[in-house]
C-alpha cells in the first residue's frame, strides 16, 4: 500500500482579486483623465469694466519723469532716523547661550 502525500492547494480568494482589479481600474481611469483627456474650455465674456484693463497694460512708465518732476523734489522727509536700541542681538544667532 502506497502513501500519497499531496500539498494542500491554497484556495483563491476571489474577493481580494476583485478588489485589486477594481483599484487598478480606478487608477488607470484616473490617469487617463489627468494625463490624456483635454479639458473642456469655458468661454466667458469679460465684463465691460474688465475690458478697459488691456489699455492700462499698454501704458509706458518713465521713472526719471517722476524723479525729475518739481512736485517730487518738493517733498520733504518729516521722520528722523530710527533710534537704535541698546541690545542689538548676538553676532552669531546659532551660537548657544
Amino acid at each position: 500500500m502506497a502513501i500519497v502525500i499531496e500539498e494542500e492547494q491554497k484556495k483563491t480568494n476571489w474577493l481580494t482579486m476583485l478588489e485589486i482589479v477594481i483599484v487598478f481600474g480606478v487608477l488607470l481611469w484616473g490617469a487617463y483623465f489627468v494625463l490624456f483627456q483635454k479639458p473642456e474650455l469655458i468661454e466667458i465674456v469679460a465684463p465691460a469694466k474688465l475690458q478697459g484693463i488691456s489699455s492700462v497694460s499698454k501704458l509706458s512708465f518713465d521713472p526719471s519723469g517722476v524723479i525729475d518732476s518739481p512736485t517730487f523734489k518738493s517733498l520733504r522727509e518729516y521722520a528722523g532716523e530710527v533710534p537704535r536700541t541698546q541690545v542689538e542681538g548676538k553676532e552669531n544667532p546659532f551660537e548657544p547661550f
